[in-house]
């Protein structure tokens, strides 16, 4: 059979390569990455039940994804002072003309209630709800920043304790925001930048911010670090093979095979974000495996033979070898398309179809290509220098069997401890150096105001039961119970609206500071409340028109998104418990639970992929091979290396997050690549009539080879990334490094041992007694 396609792929190959090459020149276009996406939609499927509940919130109070902009004073009186409010006022005016943004709330739009005093008999007065800074009318700036510093509703969520730093909080039309979200972010920080007094300074963040940011370094990563990556490979290849020709054939087989998958990974509609950016690293490291081995086999079957010959005979026995390794790794990746996580779906269906056109490529191209390269006599680098150290791990493998499994149990104890340590943990602000704004910006807001993290509670009901004195209390008492866990920095709620009116019409008295006790009252003061623009437009935000929905809004410091879960499950608890029995129905939901419940999704796709993965190699293995046998020796060379990928990570604390959480999907697939080429050739040799040792030496010494001179070419070129200011991208470079290390390891020492402590199972002898072997 593979003679049969080999012959065949041999007769066609100009044809073939043709349409490979033409092909790629058409998806080239398609193949630039220039938009980035890193959206909600990006990641959350619109019938996922999270989502849902962000959309109904959005739907009724807008969307909760915000930018803060922390301006910092050198003193309090600067910051209190004509320059400094006629500052906040001609910059919240100027953002809230900007397109997408429906507003800005700052101690310039803040607004305070005081008492209108009875103008005689028939009035009883009234409330005035005006915007803080039409005191400045009648009083000093420092006496109405102090005012401000006294308001509950104000301190910590838009002026520091300090008085030296205060927050312009921007919300935006979620509909339209992610389309022109770069020009509009771009636009608010020329505006602020621009009027910002002498000596004051600007911080951003947010989760719009931060998205931002994602979408930033993700496009820059690939601008930056793609280059000096295809560049080391192709250095790292000569120095390999010592030839021009086989350095630049194999380095245009790569690209091609990125034109091909990046240009049908556009075609089909998927988008670009941090996780669909490691494709490029996975297509160039499965290229480089494939294209080793088919250099190598190609050179020492040309020494002896014509072209043809060399040609067809090297498809002929990589053939079965290259579509197993392709295969179990596409079909891992394909079982990610199950994911509810949609950049994950995208992420496994686009590597999957890379991984496949990258085999196709191989086998037809990189042979046809060879065909017109002059032969060579002179044995190769990656020859003389690894050829005879290979076969003294031959023979050390092959005579230590045990001690050899015994160091691979420790290893694994070792492994295992560290995976105890391992956590589940997306931190977006650790994610970028202490340098970088990001995270400078973080610090001022967590330390001097209520943090950058918020999530909601979603309360609803009848209409009017949001004013109804013991839903009031309710909410009050929510809120007092989430001001006492750990990590919240401000809560807010309807409620405080209702104890602030009341306060203010019973002459200020600190002990009227509390929900009245009859809904009449209550109706009445929130109906005086929201009689002018600026209290209707407050209590809109807090509360349906109707008040069959109100919101509660939680503010935490930046933190790990495991730790923003916690708070997360913590107060639907808490809401379910206190708002049980009343009517109204309580839901967590906005960007805090948002993101925190992606990493777990993230972490329950990587446990069906791997699952998935483990059982597909073990069944194409047996479909190639034929046997069940050589299917249970694949799954110790191919767990082993991914346990101590994930060790190490427990070691380093390194987290298991976006993006870190696909190195173990790259790892395997690296993994069962040199598994099958390592048990193909020991099959063959054997069914050829070597003994045990001596068919363990051959495939220790030319697929090993292989396997070597991929690890050294790769780890020259993505150890690169490890200069990522970037955190993820830096991790991601070491660990893949360290993937590729592992691989060749588990290679030459584990699959011989195994074979030599099981010979009943996997012995030439038994291969010899069932005439198997020509896969």
């Amino acid at each position: 059979m593979s003679l049969r396609v080999a012959q065949f792929i041999y007769r066609w190959r100009l044809y073939l390569s043709g349409a490979i090459v033409i092909g790629a020149l058409i998806l080239a276009p398609r193949a630039q990455i220039q938009v980035i996406d890193n959206d909600l939609t990006a990641w959350f499927s619109p019938d996922d039940p999270v989502y849902q509940d962000y959309v109904r919130f959005r739907d009724e109070f807008g969307g909760t994804r915000t930018v803060i902009v922390a301006i910092e004073a050198p003193s309090r009186e600067r910051l209190f002072s004509e320059q400094g409010f006629a500052f906040l006022d001609k910059v919240s005016g100027d953002i809230e003309r900007v397109q997408a943004v429906l507003r800005v709330s700052s101690l310039a739009t803040a607004t305070v209630v005081d008492v209108l005093p009875s103008s005689g008999v028939n009035d009883d007065g009234g409330l005035q709800v005006r915007r803080l800074i039409e005191d400045l009318e009648t009083k000093s700036p420092g006496a109405v920043g102090q005012r401000a510093m006294d308001d509950e509703l104000f301190r910590g969520d838009l002026i520091s304790e300090d008085g030296t730093v205060t927050a312009l909080i921007l919300f935006f039309d979620e509909a339209r925001i992610d389309d022109v979200r770069a020009e509009v972010l771009t636009e608010i920080r020329r505006l602020v930048d621009a009027q910002l007094p002498t000596g004051f300074k600007a911080h951003y963040n947010g989760s719009l911010e931060i998205t931002e940011w994602y979408n930033r370094v993700t496009l820059a990563n690939q601008t930056t670090f793609t280059p000096p990556i295809l560049a080391l490979t192709l250095l790292a290849l000569f120095v390999m093979f010592r030839s021009v020709k086989k350095t630049l054939l194999t380095f245009g087989a790569i690209l091609v095979s990125l034109l091909w998958t990046l240009g049908l990974y556009d075609l089909f509609g998927f988008s670009y974000n941090v996780l669909s950016s490691m494709i490029i690293p996975l297509v160039v490291v499965l290229a480089v495996a494939d294209d080793v081995h088919i250099l190598q086999h190609y050179g020492l079957e040309r020494r002896t033979r014509s072209r043809e010959q060399a040609f067809v005979g090297t498809v002929r026995h990589l053939m079965a070898p290259l579509f197993g390794a392709s295969a179990t790794t596409a079909l891992g990746m394909l079982s990610l398309a199950t994911s509810q996580v949609v950049a994950v779906r995208e992420f496994g269906m686009g590597a999957a179809i890379g991984v496949m056109v990258d085999f196709a490529i191989s086998i037809i191209l990189v042979p046809t290509m060879l065909g017109w390269v002059k032969e060579e006599r002179v044995a190769a680098p990656q020859e003389s220098w690894f050829l005879g150290p290979l076969r003294s791990v031959a023979m050390f493998s092959t005579r230590h069997a045990r001690a050899v499994m015994a160091v691979v149990i420790g290893l694994v104890v070792l492994a295992g401890v560290g995976m105890s340590r391992l956590r589940v943990d997306t931190n977006h602000i650790n994610f970028f150096s202490e340098r970088h704004e990001l995270y400078t910006s973080a610090q001022v807001m967590d330390k001097k105001l209520a943090g950058i993290y918020t999530f909601q509670v979603f309360l609803e009901g009848a209409p009017e039961s949001m004013q109804q004195p013991d839903i009031l209390k309710r909410m009050d008492r929510l809120s007092t119970e989430l001001k006492a866990l750990p990590f919240v920095r401000k809560v807010t709620s309807v409620a405080d609206y209702v104890k602030r009116v009341h306060r203010e019409l019973n002459d200020g008295r600190q002990e009227a500071f509390v929900i009245p006790e009859t809904s009449s009252e209550v109706a009445q003061e929130l109906l005086v409340f929201g009689l002018g623009d600026e209290g209707r437009a407050e209590l809109e935000r807090m509360a349906a028109s109707d008040f069959s929905r109100a919101q509660v809004t939680v503010k935490l410091a930046s933190m790990s998104s495991d730790l923003v879960f916690v708070q997360v499950t913590e107060a639907d608890r808490l809401a379910q418990q206190i708002f049980a029995g009343s009517g109204v129905k309580a839901t967590v939901t906005g960007s805090g639970r948002l993101f925190s419940m992606l990493d777990h999704y993230l972490v329950r796709s990587q446990i069906t992929s791997f699952a998935t993965a483990f059982v597909t190699v073990f069944g194409v293995i047996f479909l190639v091979f034929r046997s069940w046998r050589f299917g249970l020796l694949s799954i110790a060379p191919n767990l082993v290396p991914v346990l101590a990928v994930f060790g190490v990570m427990g070691w380093l604390g390194i987290s298991l997050n976006v993006a870190t959480v696909m190195v173990a999907s790259v790892a395997l697939g690296v993994v069962d690549d040199d598994t099958i080429h390592f048990i193909s050739r020991y099959r063959r040799e054997t069914a050829a009539g070597a003994t045990t040792d001596e068919a363990i030496e051959t495939a220790t010494t030319q697929e090993g080879r292989a396997a070597l001179t991929t690890a050294v070419i790769n780890c020259c070129a993505f150890a690169v990334l490890t200069l990522s200011e970037y955190r993820p991208s830096a991790w991601f470079g070491g660990l893949l490094a360290l993937t590729m290390v592992m691989a060749f390891l588990a290679e030459v020492f584990i699959l011989p041992a195994m074979i030599k402590l099981f010979p009943a199972l996997f012995g030439a002898e038994r291969v010899h007694a069932q005439g198997v072997g020509r896969a």
